[in-house]
Protein backbone atom coordinates (compact mmCIF):
# COMPACT_ATOMS: atom_id res chain seq x y z
CA UNK A 1 0.00 0.00 0.00
CA UNK A 2 2.96 2.28 0.64
CA UNK A 3 3.95 2.31 -3.03
CA UNK A 4 0.37 2.96 -4.17
CA UNK A 5 0.03 5.86 -1.76
CA UNK A 6 3.28 7.42 -2.95
CA UNK A 7 2.35 6.95 -6.61
CA UNK A 8 -1.04 8.60 -6.14
CA UNK A 9 0.43 11.48 -4.17
CA UNK A 10 3.02 12.08 -6.90
CA UNK A 11 0.29 11.98 -9.57
CA UNK A 12 -1.90 14.44 -7.67
CA UNK A 13 1.00 16.81 -7.12
CA UNK A 14 1.14 17.17 -10.91
CA UNK A 15 -2.63 17.65 -11.27
CA UNK A 16 -4.53 17.86 -7.95
CA UNK A 17 -7.94 16.78 -9.20
CA UNK A 18 -10.02 13.61 -9.39
CA UNK A 19 -13.29 13.52 -11.31
CA UNK A 20 -15.91 11.04 -10.04
CA UNK A 21 -18.40 9.52 -12.46
CA UNK A 22 -21.33 7.59 -11.03
CA UNK A 23 -23.27 5.19 -13.21
CA UNK A 24 -26.75 6.18 -14.32
CA UNK A 25 -29.87 4.25 -13.33
CA UNK A 26 -30.42 1.16 -15.47
CA UNK A 27 -26.86 1.51 -16.73
CA UNK A 28 -26.34 -2.19 -17.38
CA UNK A 29 -29.72 -2.59 -19.07
CA UNK A 30 -29.33 0.13 -21.69
CA UNK A 31 -26.33 -0.20 -24.01
CA UNK A 32 -26.40 3.48 -24.95
CA UNK A 33 -25.55 4.43 -21.38
CA UNK A 34 -22.32 2.44 -21.63
CA UNK A 35 -21.43 4.21 -24.86
CA UNK A 36 -22.21 7.56 -23.24
CA UNK A 37 -19.89 6.75 -20.33
CA UNK A 38 -16.98 5.84 -22.58
CA UNK A 39 -17.51 9.01 -24.61
CA UNK A 40 -17.60 11.06 -21.40
CA UNK A 41 -14.29 9.58 -20.22
CA UNK A 42 -12.76 10.22 -23.64
CA UNK A 43 -13.84 13.86 -23.52
CA UNK A 44 -12.46 14.33 -20.00
CA UNK A 45 -9.17 12.77 -21.06
CA UNK A 46 -9.03 14.92 -24.20
CA UNK A 47 -9.44 18.01 -22.02
CA UNK A 48 -6.55 17.03 -19.77
CA UNK A 49 -8.13 15.15 -16.85
CA UNK A 50 -5.66 12.60 -15.48
CA UNK A 51 -7.53 10.94 -12.59
CA UNK A 52 -11.05 9.50 -12.80
CA UNK A 53 -12.99 7.47 -10.24
CA UNK A 54 -15.91 5.29 -11.27
CA UNK A 55 -18.63 4.84 -8.67
CA UNK A 56 -18.94 1.26 -7.46
CA UNK A 57 -22.02 -0.73 -8.46
CA UNK A 58 -23.25 -4.07 -7.12
CA UNK A 59 -24.03 -5.38 -10.61
CA UNK A 60 -21.63 -8.27 -11.43
CA UNK A 61 -20.92 -6.60 -14.79
CA UNK A 62 -19.29 -3.64 -13.02
CA UNK A 63 -15.95 -5.44 -12.77
CA UNK A 64 -15.88 -6.12 -16.51
CA UNK A 65 -16.76 -2.50 -17.16
CA UNK A 66 -13.77 -1.30 -15.14
CA UNK A 67 -11.48 -3.75 -16.93
CA UNK A 68 -12.72 -2.38 -20.25
CA UNK A 69 -12.15 1.21 -19.15
CA UNK A 70 -8.64 0.43 -17.88
CA UNK A 71 -7.76 -1.24 -21.17
CA UNK A 72 -9.17 1.54 -23.36
CA UNK A 73 -7.89 4.53 -21.37
CA UNK A 74 -4.34 3.69 -20.38
CA UNK A 75 -3.41 7.35 -19.87
CA UNK A 76 -6.09 7.77 -17.18
CA UNK A 77 -5.43 6.85 -13.56
CA UNK A 78 -8.63 4.88 -12.89
CA UNK A 79 -9.96 4.39 -9.36
CA UNK A 80 -13.17 3.25 -7.68
CA UNK A 81 -15.45 5.40 -5.55
CA UNK A 82 -17.74 4.40 -2.66
CA UNK A 83 -15.86 1.32 -1.43
CA UNK A 84 -17.53 0.98 1.95
CA UNK A 85 -18.69 -2.64 2.27
CA UNK A 86 -17.11 -6.09 2.17
CA UNK A 87 -18.91 -6.77 -1.12
CA UNK A 88 -17.53 -3.66 -2.79
CA UNK A 89 -14.02 -4.32 -1.49
CA UNK A 90 -14.05 -7.95 -2.60
CA UNK A 91 -15.15 -6.93 -6.09
CA UNK A 92 -12.14 -4.67 -6.67
CA UNK A 93 -9.39 -6.92 -5.31
CA UNK A 94 -8.86 -8.62 -8.67
CA UNK A 95 -8.73 -5.32 -10.57
CA UNK A 96 -5.39 -4.14 -9.14
CA UNK A 97 -6.56 -0.53 -9.10
CA UNK A 98 -4.06 2.16 -8.19
CA UNK A 99 -6.51 3.62 -5.69
CA UNK A 100 -10.08 3.66 -4.43
CA UNK A 101 -11.97 5.68 -1.83
CA UNK A 102 -14.50 5.23 0.94
CA UNK A 103 -16.93 7.94 2.09
CA UNK A 104 -16.12 7.16 5.73
CA UNK A 105 -13.73 5.26 8.00
CA UNK A 106 -14.44 1.56 8.50
CA UNK A 107 -11.54 -0.11 10.30
CA UNK A 108 -12.44 -3.67 9.23
CA UNK A 109 -12.65 -2.64 5.56
CA UNK A 110 -9.35 -0.79 5.72
CA UNK A 111 -7.54 -3.62 7.50
CA UNK A 112 -8.63 -6.08 4.83
CA UNK A 113 -7.71 -3.65 2.06
CA UNK A 114 -4.23 -3.22 3.53
CA UNK A 115 -3.85 -7.00 3.79
CA UNK A 116 -4.49 -7.33 0.05
CA UNK A 117 -2.46 -4.23 -0.91
CA UNK A 118 -5.54 -2.36 -2.07
CA UNK A 119 -5.46 1.37 -1.38
CA UNK A 120 -8.86 2.42 -0.03
CA UNK A 121 -8.51 6.03 1.05
CA UNK A 122 -10.68 6.67 4.11
CA UNK A 123 -13.20 9.49 4.28
CA UNK A 124 -12.63 11.45 7.49
CA UNK A 125 -15.02 13.84 9.26
CA UNK A 126 -13.72 13.78 12.84
CA UNK A 127 -10.44 13.72 14.77
CA UNK A 128 -10.92 10.23 16.22
CA UNK A 129 -11.21 8.57 12.81
CA UNK A 130 -8.26 10.63 11.62
CA UNK A 131 -6.13 9.24 14.48
CA UNK A 132 -7.19 5.68 13.63
CA UNK A 133 -6.48 6.14 9.93
CA UNK A 134 -2.93 7.41 10.40
CA UNK A 135 -2.28 4.66 12.96
CA UNK A 136 -3.02 2.16 10.17
CA UNK A 137 -0.37 3.78 7.99
CA UNK A 138 -2.49 6.09 5.85
CA UNK A 139 -0.67 9.20 4.74
CA UNK A 140 -3.30 10.20 2.20
CA UNK A 141 -6.69 11.13 3.69
CA UNK A 142 -10.00 12.24 2.20
CA UNK A 143 -11.86 14.93 4.12
CA UNK A 144 -15.58 14.47 3.50
CA UNK A 145 -17.75 16.46 3.13
CA UNK A 146 -15.19 19.23 2.63
CA UNK A 147 -17.71 21.91 1.68
CA UNK A 148 -19.50 21.51 5.03
CA UNK A 149 -16.50 20.87 7.28
CA UNK A 150 -14.78 24.02 6.01
CA UNK A 151 -11.23 25.22 6.54
CA UNK A 152 -11.32 25.12 10.35
CA UNK A 153 -11.45 21.32 10.30
CA UNK A 154 -8.45 20.88 7.99
CA UNK A 155 -6.49 23.36 10.09
CA UNK A 156 -7.38 21.33 13.18
CA UNK A 157 -6.08 18.18 11.50
CA UNK A 158 -2.89 19.91 10.42
CA UNK A 159 -2.29 21.11 13.98
CA UNK A 160 -2.74 17.56 15.27
CA UNK A 161 -0.76 15.55 12.72
CA UNK A 162 2.60 14.14 13.70
CA UNK A 163 3.83 13.49 10.15
CA UNK A 164 3.13 14.71 6.65
CA UNK A 165 -0.38 13.84 5.51
CA UNK A 166 -1.73 14.47 2.00
CA UNK A 167 -5.26 15.87 2.26
CA UNK A 168 -7.90 15.35 -0.43
CA UNK A 169 -11.08 17.39 -0.18
CA UNK A 170 -14.34 15.88 -1.44
CA UNK A 171 -18.04 16.61 -1.20
CA UNK A 172 -19.88 19.63 -2.56
CA UNK A 173 -16.87 21.18 -4.32
CA UNK A 174 -17.64 23.25 -7.41
CA UNK A 175 -15.21 23.88 -10.26
CA UNK A 176 -15.31 27.62 -9.62
CA UNK A 177 -14.00 27.01 -6.09
CA UNK A 178 -11.03 24.75 -6.88
CA UNK A 179 -8.39 27.42 -6.31
CA UNK A 180 -10.06 28.57 -3.09
CA UNK A 181 -9.97 25.06 -1.60
CA UNK A 182 -6.39 24.44 -2.71
CA UNK A 183 -5.23 27.72 -1.19
CA UNK A 184 -7.02 26.90 2.07
CA UNK A 185 -4.84 23.85 2.68
CA UNK A 186 -6.11 20.94 0.62
CA UNK A 187 -3.49 19.12 -1.45
CA UNK A 188 -5.98 17.77 -4.00
CA UNK A 189 -9.71 17.78 -4.65
CA UNK A 190 -12.48 15.49 -5.84
CA UNK A 191 -15.29 16.87 -7.97
CA UNK A 192 -18.35 14.88 -8.97
CA UNK A 193 -22.02 15.74 -8.63
CA UNK A 194 -21.26 19.46 -8.62
CA UNK A 195 -19.77 19.13 -12.10
CA UNK A 196 -22.89 18.91 -14.21
CA UNK A 197 -22.98 15.65 -16.15
CA UNK A 198 -19.23 15.34 -15.49
CA UNK A 199 -18.41 17.50 -18.50
CA UNK A 200 -15.87 20.32 -18.63
CA UNK A 201 -17.51 23.62 -17.75
CA UNK A 202 -16.02 27.08 -18.27
CA UNK A 203 -14.43 27.36 -14.82
CA UNK A 204 -12.87 23.90 -14.94
CA UNK A 205 -11.60 24.52 -18.46
CA UNK A 206 -9.78 27.65 -17.34
CA UNK A 207 -8.34 25.90 -14.29
CA UNK A 208 -7.13 22.91 -16.34
CA UNK A 209 -5.12 25.09 -18.70
CA UNK A 210 -2.73 25.88 -15.86
CA UNK A 211 -2.12 22.19 -15.16
CA UNK A 212 -1.97 20.95 -18.74
CA UNK A 213 0.61 23.41 -19.97
CA UNK A 214 4.24 22.58 -19.08
CA UNK A 215 5.82 24.63 -16.30
CA UNK A 216 2.63 26.63 -15.75
CA UNK A 217 1.40 25.14 -12.48
CA UNK A 218 0.06 28.01 -10.34
CA UNK A 219 1.28 28.70 -6.85
CA UNK A 220 -1.32 27.45 -4.39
Amino acid sequence: MEIKQNNLINSLKIQPLIVVIRLEDQFFNISQKRENLLFKIEELSHNGIKNIEIGWDSNPEWVNLILEIKKEFKSINIGAASISTKQSLDSILSLDLNYSMSPFFNKDIHLKAIKYNQLVIPGISNIENFKQAISLGYKIIKIYPASKLGTNFINELKDFKQKDIFFIGAGGIKSKNLETFLKSGYDALVIGRELRNQTIDKDLGIWLKDYCEPNSKPNV
